[in-house]
């Protein structure tokens, strides 16, 4: 009882300060989220008005499908490819492995920012190295305005994501399978069991935690990802590249009208504690 009592008295301090500086800013974006707000000044209480106004937001069912879908793409490419090739180098020698590792992870050390402003320049309709890339091979009409244009758009950014996502994955997948018996594979191989098919009997069954662990990092991230949109499109061309982050920036500091910005605000943080809580549903699952 005492060592119980004890550790609560270490963690009261983190305790308040978790408390202060994120649980009382939750209630206070909840609390907004029931008034009526111009430019900034609280106006009457209007309940749940701003809920029933969300219902009828075209902008915002546009901007949650462009989130999914971007949870989508980005469980499809990094996870996936991070998974082969983790499995590819694990099988290799250590000194080539730990090259490589840090190269893949590279990406994963630039500011989403920074790589908004690298990807902008390659993407760049008059000067950019994928035009001139395509131009060079002979594909030049494959080529155009590629954050400009609302069918490519959402798809070019999601390429920067996965790109600053895929080496993450690759860690920690890699570090996962070195954490397997390697009896198991060595029994697998006296059976006469191809790569493939340890692949697919070991190694993915055994990283199940891995994957659900990278699966949720990688939804919650693609729900409140909002850097790297704006400062390529800031949610444009129109409304292609949209999401709820680009949505609740726009609604809070250039409308002004708090209150909605709260509800949006609230409802993001509900869908993300329902993936969360999905997720560790799944983990605890043998």
């Amino acid at each position: 009882m005492l060592t119980t009592r004890s550790a609560y008295l270490f963690l009261a301090p983190s305790l308040a300060l978790y408390l202060l500086f994120v649980g009382l800013p939750i209630l206070q974006v909840f609390g907004f989220s029931f008034f009526d707000w111009d430019n900034g000044i609280a106006g009457d209480f209007i309940g749940l008005a701003n809920y029933q106004r969300l219902l009828g937001d075209g902008v915002f069912w546009v901007a949650l499908w462009h989130n999914a879908i971007w949870v989508v793409l980005t469980l499809a490419f990094p996870l996936l490819a991070g998974l082969v090739i983790a499995a590819i180098l694990a099988e290799r020698n250590a000194n080539v492995v730990r090259w490589l590792a840090a190269i893949y992870f590279i990406p994963r050390t630039i500011p989403l920012v920074v790589a908004g402003i690298i990807w902008g320049w390659i993407y760049n309709p008059i000067f950019g190295l994928l035009n001139f890339g395509l131009e060079a091979i002979g594909l030049g009409g494959l080529g155009g305005a590629w954050l400009a244009q609302e069918d490519t758009a959402l798809l070019s950014l999601n390429v920067v994501g996965a790109w600053t996502f895929f080496g993450f994955c690759v860690i920690i997948y890699l570090a996962a399978i070195q954490s397997i018996d390697p009896a198991l594979y060595e029994a697998a191989s006296i059976d006469g069991a191809s790569w493939w098919r340890k692949f697919r009997d070991l190694t993915v069954p055994l990283l199940r935690g891995s994957t659900l662990f990278l699966g949720l990092y990688a939804a919650i991230e693609a729900m409140r990802f909002f850097d790297l949109v704006w400062v390529t499109t800031q949610g444009g061309p129109g409304y292609a590249t949209e999401v709820l982050t680009t949505h609740i920036y726009k609604t809070f500091f250039l409308v002004g009208d708090f209150g909605y910005a709260a509800t949006l605000s609230v409802v993001l943080l509900i869908i993300v504690l329902s993936i969360s809580a999905g997720a560790f549903a799944l983990l605890r699952k043998p």
